[in-house]
C-alpha cells in the first residue's frame, strides 16, 4: 500500500499586492525519500552515483560537505487531532555550511521526534538537533553535538542568485541507492511562486532542469563551487523540472536567525490592482513611461498601514520601478512578482516607497514587520489545537488542514479557500466580524445519541456560541465552559444550528471521551489557559 505523498500547489502569474485573478495549479511532490519498497518517485536514469575518478575533481571536493538526513517523525492527525499518526521514517539530504551547521529543507525534519545525519561515504550515524526552522521558506538548520562528525568536513560557501542558463549540479541521496548522486542541468526559470511545504507563501523560486529525485530534498544546488540553492521539490509527470530555494532566500533565513530566533518574511500588507488599462492610467494621471499598482486596501496589521492609502499608486520600492502588471526586473531579462522587494529586508528594517497621491509624487519610509494570519499556514513540530464538547470536535482553520486529504475532500464548503489560494499573506476579510483572531471550524461529530442529526454538519465555520461571536478557539472553549441556561446553541456561518441540552451534554461528555478512547477533551495549551 502506497503512502500518500505531500503535495505542492504551484500557482503561476503575478499577484503583487494580493491581487486575485485566474489561477493555474501544477501538482508537484516533495523530494523526500521514503523507506525502500515505495515506488520510484520520478523515474530518471540521468543521475550519477558519486565515485572519485580523475574527471570528478569537483565532486571529490564537494562530498566532504554533503550529508544524508534520516528523520523519524510522528505527525499529528488532522482527522483526530488528539493523537498522532504513528512513527514514520524518511530520508533527505543536507549540506554543511559555515559555523559547523547543516542546512536542509524544513519538510525533511517536519514533526520530527529524532533526526540523524551521516556524512557522504561514511556509514556512521550521529544524532542531530533542529536549531532553527522556517516552514514558509522550507529551510532548517541542524547542529550535531559530537564534534567528531565535522572532522575532515568542508563548509560549502553560499553564492548568489544564479543567472538563467547557468549550469548547476544537484547533490543528494535520492531513491534507487544508498550513495551520493549528482545530477546536472541549467537554471531554466526564476520566479516568485508558492513553496509546497506550506502551500501558502510566495517567495523567490528557481526552476532547474537537473533531476530532483525522491531523497534529494535539502541537498545543495551548486554552481562554480558555491551553493546557489537548496533542492525542495519537482514537478510530477514531467521530466527534469525541479525547484530550489535560491541563495538570497537562504541568506535571508541565516541572517534572520543570527539573534537566536526566527522572525519571518515581512510584507507591506496591501491589496492592489494592476494598471495595464490605458483608461485607468489616464484617469490617475500616469505618464506613458510610468508603471505602478493602484492600492485598493491596506490591512491594519501590514507594514504599510498609516503610510499607504487606498487610491495611492505604488510606483517604486527602494528606487526599483514597478511595472503596470506588478512585476519588477531583478536581472537582465528576468522579471518577477514585486512581492520579492517586500521580502528582501529583515523584520525591523526599512523600505523606501515612491507613491503617487492626488497627482503628487511622495517618498515614504516604512518599518517592515510580518503580518498575522486569520487562516495561518498551520503549525508543525507541535500538537494540534482542538476542543471536544459532547462529541463535537472543534479546530482552528489552517492551510495545513485545507491541504490535508480531509480538507481537500470537503474544501470546507465555505469561501475561505479563495483568499488562501489567492496568496493572501495578511488577514483575509473578517466577514464583518470585528475582533476575530482565527476561524474555528467543526471538523467532526462523534456519533452518540446526543449528537444525532448533526453528523453532516462538519467542516463548517462556527459563528457563535449562545449568541456570542467566537473570536478564536480559546474563546470558544471559555464560552462552552462558562455557559449557562438550559440549552447550548451553536450557530454556524451557514446558518445551521446545533442545539444541545446543557445538563445532558455535560453528563454525556466524559462517557463519550471514554468510549472513543480520547484522553482529554482539549489540547494542552487550552488546558493551561483554563487553569
Amino acid at each position: 500500500m502506497e503512502e500518500e505523498r505531500p503535495l505542492l500547489w504551484k500557482r503561476s502569474g503575478y499577484s503583487f499586492g494580493r491581487r486575485q485573478h485566474t489561477t493555474r495549479f501544477k501538482l508537484s511532490s516533495y523530494a523526500v525519500k521514503r523507506p525502500l519498497g515505495r515506488r520510484l518517485w520520478i523515474a530518471s536514469a540521468c543521475f550519477l552515483l558519486w565515485a572519485p575518478t580523475a574527471g570528478t575533481a569537483a565532486g571529490t571536493s564537494l562530498h566532504r560537505s554533503l550529508v544524508q538526513v534520516l528523520t523519524t517523525a510522528n505527525p499529528p492527525d488532522v482527522r483526530v487531532p488528539w493523537r498522532r499518526t504513528g512513527p514514520k521514517s524518511w530520508t533527505g539530504s543536507g549540506v554543511i555550511i559555515a559555523g559547523a551547521r547543516i542546512l536542509t529543507a524544513a519538510h525533511v525534519v517536519a514533526d520530527q521526534v529524532m533526526v540523524e545525519v551521516r556524512r557522504a561515504g561514511n556509514g556512521r550515524r550521529y544524532t542531530a538537533t533542529v536549531e532553527h526552522v522556517c516552514h514558509p521558506c522550507d529551510l532548517a538548520l541542524l547542529s550535531v553535538a559530537d564534534g567528531e562528525f565535522f572532522k575532515g568536513s568542508k563548509a560549502l560557501p553560499i553564492g548568489h542568485l544564479p543567472e538563467l542558463q547557468q549550469p548547476v549540479e544537484v547533490h543528494g541521496f535520492p531513491e534507487g541507492g544508498s550513495g551520493l548522486a549528482i545530477t546536472s542541468g541549467i537554471v531554466s526559470r526564476i520566479d516568485v511562486d508558492y513553496y509546497g511545504h506550506t502551500s501558502y507563501t510566495r517567495l523567490l523560486l528557481v526552476q532547474v532542469d537537473a533531476a530532483v529525485n525522491s531523497g534529494n530534498s535539502g541537498g545543495p544546488a551548486v554552481s562554480d563551487g558555491k551553493l546557489v540553492g537548496i533542492a525542495i521539490s519537482a514537478l510530477e509527470d514531467a521530466e527534469n523540472i525541479g525547484y530550489i530555494v535560491p541563495a538570497p532566500i537562504v541568506r535571508h533565513f541565516l541572517n534572520d536567525v543570527k539573534d537566536g530566533r526566527f522572525d519571518g518574511f515581512p510584507d507591506l500588507g496591501f491589496w492592489a490592482q494592476s494598471l495595464e488599462s490605458p483608461a485607468l492610467r489616464s484617469k490617475l494621471g500616469l505618464k506613458p513611461d510610468q508603471g505602478g499598482l493602484l492600492v485598493t486596501a491596506v490591512t491594519e496589521e501590514g507594514s504599510g498601514h498609516g503610510v499607504m492609502q487606498p487610491g495611492d499608486v505604488l510606483l517604486a520600492i527602494n528606487g526599483i520601478a514597478i511595472d503596470a502588471d506588478g512585476s519588477v526586473e531583478i536581472a537582465d531579462g528576468v522579471r518577477v512578482d514585486g512581492t520579492f522587494l517586500e521580502q528582501r529586508p529583515q523584520v525591523g528594517e526599512t523600505l523606501n516607497l515612491t507613491l503617487l497621491r492626488n497627482g503628487k509624487v511622495l517618498e515614504r519610509t516604512v518599518v517592515m514587520r510580518t503580518s498575522e494570519y486569520l487562516v495561518p499556514p498551520g503549525a508543525f513540530d507541535r500538537d494540534l489545537p482542538y476542543r471536544i464538547y459532547a462529541g463535537l470536535v472543534f479546530q482552528p482553520l489552517t492551510a495545513r488542514y485545507l491541504f490535508s486529504s480531509k480538507g481537500r475532500q470537503n474544501w470546507l464548503r465555505v469561501y475561505y479557500l479563495n483568499p488562501v489560494m489567492g496568496g493572501t499573506t495578511t488577514r483575509v476579510p473578517n466577514r464583518g466580524i470585528p475582533g476575530r483572531r482565527e476561524v474555528v471550524i467543526l471538523t467532526g461529530v462523534l456519533t452518540d445519541e446526543l449528537t444525532r442529526g448533526y453528523e453532516d454538519i462538519k467542516n463548517t465555520v462556527i459563528l457563535s456560541i449562545d449568541g456570542t461571536v467566537v473570536r478564536d478557539l480559546a474563546h470558544l472553549s471559555d464560552l462552552l465552559d462558562s455557559g449557562e441556561g438550559e440549552f447550548v446553541t451553536i450557530l454556524t456561518e451557514l446558518g445551521q444550528e446545533i442545539v444541545l441540552e446543557r445538563k445532558a451534554a455535560e453528563a454525556a461528555h466524559a462517557e463519550i471521551l471514554r468510549r472513543y478512547q480520547i484522553p482529554r477533551d482539549r489540547a494542552d495549551d487550552l488546558l493551561l489557559s483554563a487553569e
